[in-house]
Order: structure tokens, then sequence, then C-alpha cells
């Protein structure tokens, strides 16, 4: 039986201070090395300094769309646009605001390569990093 090479690298979390830990225990127990962050600026200046594998952000932190503008900086940045981000929130449930990263529209405002509506099972979390760690190097940044 064919065993996958394990899959690691250092993600950088930028969420609300209370959720860190938990996200912190899932994705240290599954092998990676974790940096977090509880505001958007704290993050920037954490990822210009570390560069991660990945990021993953909560898109309502200081403002509701925080996370939004927190990926676009980052994408921005020539040093980090290559850094896959993953956007998690509730937004849908607290807002009802629904947006589809593969329509065009979309793609033009939010700099983010996946989203992940919460509640997000810690399996699923895992699922979806260690896939777009996996898949980062193929194609030209662009998700599938």
């Amino acid at each position: 039986m064919h065993t996958p090479e394990p899959i690691s690298g250092t993600i950088l979390v930028v969420d609300l201070e209370e959720r860190l830990p938990a996200t912190r225990a899932t994705l240290e127990e599954a092998g990676f090395t974790v940096v977090t962050a509880n505001t958007t600026e704290a993050g920037l200046q954490s990822a210009r300094q570390q560069t991660p594998d990945l990021v993953i952000s909560e898109v309502m932190l200081e403002k509701p769309d925080a996370g939004f503008v927190f990926g676009y900086r980052l994408k921005s940045d020539p040093t980090l646009a290559a850094v896959p981000v993953l956007l998690l929130s509730s937004i849908f449930q607290q807002t009802g605001a629904v947006f589809d990263l593969n329509s065009p529209e979309s793609r033009q405002w939010i700099k983010a390569d996946a989203y992940l509506e919460r509640p997000v099972s810690a399996d699923r979390l895992v699922h979806k990093v260690r896939s777009m760690l996996l898949h980062r190097g193929n194609g030209n940044g662009h998700t599938h």
C-alpha cells in the first residue's frame, strides 16, 4: 500500500484570540508548525517576517471585512503573493452574504485561494490545508 508523503509546513493563523488555541492544537497535531496573530495588522507583520507556507484567516476580525482586506494586502505584496490564503468565517450565517471564489467578480475583490464556512470540523480543516499545500506548486497560483 502506498503511503503518501507527509505534508508539513508553517501555517499562519489570524483569528479571534479565543479560537486560536483550538486551531493551533488541531494543526500542530496534524504535524504543522503554527504561528498565530489576533489582528490582521499583526498577521501581516508576521507573514512578512516568516513567509508562511499557508495563511488561514477569519474574515470578520477588526471590521466585518477585515479578512478580505488582509488577503488583498497579502496578495499585493510581491514577497507574499504566492502564499495560499484560506478564509474561514461564519459570514453567511451572520449576514447572509454569499460569495463564490470561482466567479470572476468575486476573484477581483476576494484575494483568497479557498473559503470554508464555519463551523469547520478539525478533520475538514486539516484536509483542506493539506490539499492546498499539496497543490500550491501546480499551475500559476490559480485554484482549480
